[in-house]
C-alpha cells in the first residue's frame, strides 16, 4: 500500500481542495493502517483524472487520414459498436495522459446521422478489452451540416431536416425493439431548430436524451434538457451552424440548472486541450470548483460510472492526477497521471513520484 500525504486533494462533495492523505491499495483507493511506501506531496494538487465525455480518440488516430479513420460508416447499422473500432495504440492517449485524461466517452464522427453503440473506456496502453470501463453505455445521432453533407454525398438525394426526423424516429423504434437494454441516446447538436427536435423526440420516446455541443440552446428560453455534453468551443468555425460558440455557453447552462460536462470532440479539438476549456469556462465567470466537478465528477455521474471512478474515495479505482498548481491555472502542469493505481505518466523535470 502506498499512502500519499500532505497534498491537497480535491473533494468532490464540497468541491473544494482540502489538505490530507491518501492510500492507495492494488487498483483502489483505501485506507488501511500501515503503508509500505509513504510519498510527501506537500505543495501539490491532486485531483481524481479528468474525463473527456465526447471523444473520438482511438477511433481517428492523429497524423493518419482515411487509413485511421475507423470513426463512421455511411450505412446504419444498430449492431455497430465503437468498441470495434478503437486502435488502443493511438499517440493521443498519451498525450490525454499528459494533460490528466484518464478516461473517454468514445463516440462516432459527426459525420454519422445514425452512429453507433458507445462506450467508456481507460487510457491505459493495453487491448482494447482491457481499456473498457462500461460498453453499450448509449446509441448515437449526428444532426447538422455534417451528417447531412455525408450523407447527401452517400446516397445522392436531398436530405432536409424532414428527412434527418423521419430517419431518427425509425432508428428509435428499432432500438426500442431491438436493443432494449439501451436506454440513454447522444445527440450531437448545435443549432436551435435541430437542438427542438431533440425535444420533440423526448416527448414521443421513453429514451433519455443527451445532447452534445448545445452551441445554441442560450436561444431557447424555458427549454429542459438532460445533461448537455457542451463544447468544444475552442476550435475552428468550419460552418455557419457554429458561428454562436462560445465559452459563455457553460455558464449560461449553470444559471439555467441545466447539468453540463465538457467534452474536445478529439479530433475536432485535439483531447490536450479538455483543461484550456474549463480554462476558458471559468474566464466567462463559471467558478472553479464547478468546472473541476463537471470534469471529474459530473462527467463520471452521467457516464454512469460514479461507482468505480471520478472521485477520490475509498473503494473507488484509484484514478488521479498529481499537478503542480491549481489545475485551472493556465500554466499548471500534470506532474504524474495514475490509472488503476498505477503510474502511467510523469513529467520527467519534475518529482519523482
Amino acid at each position: 500500500m502506498t499512502r500519499y500525504t500532505n497534498g491537497l486533494v480535491f473533494n468532490s462533495e464540497t468541491r473544494s481542495f482540502e489538505k490530507k492523505n491518501i492510500e492507495v491499495h492494488g487498483q483502489y483507493f483505501t485506507q488501511l493502517s500501515t503503508a509500505e511506501t509513504e510519498i510527501d506531496l506537500l505543495g501539490y494538487y491532486i485531483t481524481p483524472g479528468f474525463i473527456d465525455s465526447c471523444s473520438q480518440i482511438g477511433l481517428a488516430e492523429i497524423g493518419i487520414r482515411w487509413e485511421g479513420d475507423d470513426s463512421f460508416e455511411f450505412e446504419s447499422h444498430l449492431q455497430y459498436s465503437v468498441i470495434d473500432g478503437i486502435y488502443p495504440f493511438d499517440a493521443a492517449f498519451k498525450n490525454a495522459l499528459s494533460h490528466g485524461i484518464t478516461a473517454s466517452h468514445i463516440v462516432p464522427s459527426p459525420k454519422s446521422l445514425v452512429g453507433a453503440k458507445t462506450a467508456i473506456i481507460h487510457h491505459t496502453p493495453s487491448t482494447v478489452d482491457e481499456m473498457v470501463i462500461k460498453k453499450n453505455f448509449g446509441y448515437s445521432f449526428s444532426i447538422g451540416q455534417n451528417a447531412k453533407s455525408t450523407f447527401f454525398a452517400a446516397q445522392k438525394k436531398p436530405l432536409t431536416r424532414m428527412g434527418i426526423a423521419k430517419i431518427m424516429r425509425e432508428t428509435l423504434q428499432q432500438i426500442q425493439e431491438q436493443e432494449p437494454l439501451i436506454r440513454k441516446i447522444l445527440v450531437r447538436a448545435h443549432k436551435a431548430v435541430d437542438i427542438e427536435l431533440i425535444a420533440r423526440l423526448q416527448q414521443e420516446f421513453s429514451f433519455e436524451f443527451h445532447i452534445i455541443h448545445g452551441t445554441e440552446i442560450p436561444l431557447l428560453e424555458g427549454a429542459c434538457f438532460n445533461t448537455v455534453i457542451a463544447g468544444p468551443t475552442f476550435r475552428y468555425i468550419e460552418h455557419n451552424e457554429m458561428m454562436a460558440l462560445s465559452p459563455k455557453l457553460y455558464s449560461q447552462l449553470a444559471a439555467r440548472e441545466i447539468p453540463f460536462v465538457f467534452c474536445t470532440d478529439h479530433p475536432v479539438s485535439s483531447a490536450t486541450h479538455l483543461a484550456l476549456e474549463a480554462c476558458l469556462a471559468v474566464r466567462e465567470k463559471l467558478p472553479r470548483q464547478d468546472a473541476l466537478y463537471a470534469l471529474t465528477t459530473g462527467a463520471a455521474t452521467l457516464l454512469g460510472i460514479e461507482h468505480l471512478t471520478g472521485s477520490i474515495k475509498v473503494g473507488l479505482l484509484a484514478d488521479f492526477v498529481v499537478w503542480n498548481k491549481h489545475p485551472l491555472d493556465l500554466d499548471a502542469k500534470v506532474v504524474a497521471t495514475f490509472i488503476k493505481g498505477k503510474k502511467e505518466y510523469s513529467w520527467e523535470e519534475g518529482i519523482t513520484i
